[in-house]
């Protein structure tokens, strides 16, 4: 986080910096830390199972209630749900801040400490295919899965707001105890994450929030999983990401068809599908991955010593073959290790393509060359 009169006011450095925040996310730990004693730690711990299935159903509430910014669904429903959420977790001065998109909330936790944190949250979803899910996505239905026990399965539950939801827990359970935190909170939350934040600089820099952003030494964002071992894994950072759109259209082409035509005339006439493809290629080397932008590498940063340190240490304590099981994967990358795969993750800039459309995709086939395909890009 950038100190007084330095602002980055990119998503990807606002939460960088949680790396150094990390122990934040075991709350009591960093309670003992800052000098609670052990009864304090007791006490906060003994409200977490009291307050287990009050912390589910606010979390399915909340899913019932999606934000897709694709769509201006839910906006400003989804900010106002935000901020009552915020206030019950204890956060004062809570207010939606108005950006030339959808609007973000802000607010306040004044423990009285030394240090004040700030948390990066969202509120909004991606979109979602109700007949590509085994239950309704919005229903938040409970359901036991191997491995990990009863989960909760909904738009949102992994990414962002079940996290998120624990993170409001262990602030509610700290309240529900009488202790306090042992740093003071700065609240920047969202609506537009999922597609890539295009407001977020006018969130942060409104007087009253980059104010008290100025005062935080780090940026935390509440994300973490469990695998199907019940190991926990916190993160640490995120990559930042653009989208686009290439679009290969006959007519906007000069060559090609207008509309789509027989597929017998692929012998006289180009395909734009053929031209995109072809396109696509060029992103790539010949491994099919690896890409061949110029300068796309640039300004990747090396990990550090103590960030490699950290990646071959997760490598240590996971299981790979439990993440190969669970992503539905038999090898890496370049048949990569365990370990090279976890430090590709983790230092690597990406070209992937994340949809692909063009002429005929129903049952069965049909004799035609399309006039126009497309295909949805995130790097």
């Amino acid at each position: 986080m950038a100190r007084a009169g330095e602002v980055d006011s990119s998503r990807r450095e606002f939460v960088q910096s949680a790396a150094s925040l990390v122990a934040l996310a075991a709350a009591p730990v960093a309670l003992s830390a800052a000098g609670g004693s052990e009864a304090d730690k007791a006490a906060v711990l003994a409200q977490i199972p009291a307050m287990h299935e009050v912390n589910v159903k606010r979390l399915q509430d909340w899913i019932a209630l999606p934000s897709i910014a694709a769509e201006n669904r839910n906006y400003p429903q989804g900010a106002e749900y935000m901020a009552k959420l915020a206030r019950e977790a204890g956060f004062a001065g809570v207010k939606l801040i108005p950006t030339s998109g959808k609007p973000g909330v802000f607010g306040k936790l004044d423990a009285g400490a030394r240090t004040t944190v700030g948390i990066y949250f969202m509120y909004d979803v991606k979109q979602f295919e109700p007949s590509e899910w085994s239950s309704p996505p919005l229903e938040a239905r409970l359901a036991r899965r191997e491995g990990l026990g009863t989960v909760c399965m909904g738009r949102g539950a992994v990414n962002q707001k079940g996290p998120e939801n624990s993170f409001l827990s262990a602030l509610l359970a700290f309240k529900a105890a009488g202790r306090k935190l042992p740093v003071n909170l700065v609240l920047v939350c969202e609506g537009e994450e999922e597609i890539a934040s295009p407001h977020f600089q006018e969130l942060i820099m409104t007087p009253e929030v980059l104010a008290e952003l100025h005062k935080c030494s780090g940026v935390f964002m509440p994300e973490a999983g469990q695998d199907r071992d019940g190991g926990v894994l916190v993160s640490l950072g995120a990559k930042g990401v653009v989208e686009l759109e290439l679009i290969s259209s006959g007519e906007r082409w000069g060559r090609g068809p207008a509309h789509d035509v027989h597929s017998s005339l692929e012998a006289q006439v180009d395909s734009p599908s053929w031209h995109l493809v072809q396109a696509l290629n060029t992103l790539v080397g010949a491994d099919g991955h690896t890409p061949a932008v110029d300068g796309f590498f640039e300004k990747a940063r090396p990990l550090t010593a103590a960030q490699e340190r950290m990646v071959r240490e997760r490598a240590a304590k996971t299981s790979e073959s439990t993440v190969k099981k669970t992503l539905g994967v038999e090898r890496w990358v370049h048949d990569s290790s365990w370990v090279d795969s976890l430090l590709r993750l983790e230092s690597q800039p990406t070209i992937n393509i994340e949809g692909l459309v063009g002429g005929y995709t129903g049952p069965g086939g049909k004799t035609v060359l399309p006039h126009r395909a497309v295909a949805k890009i995130d790097m």
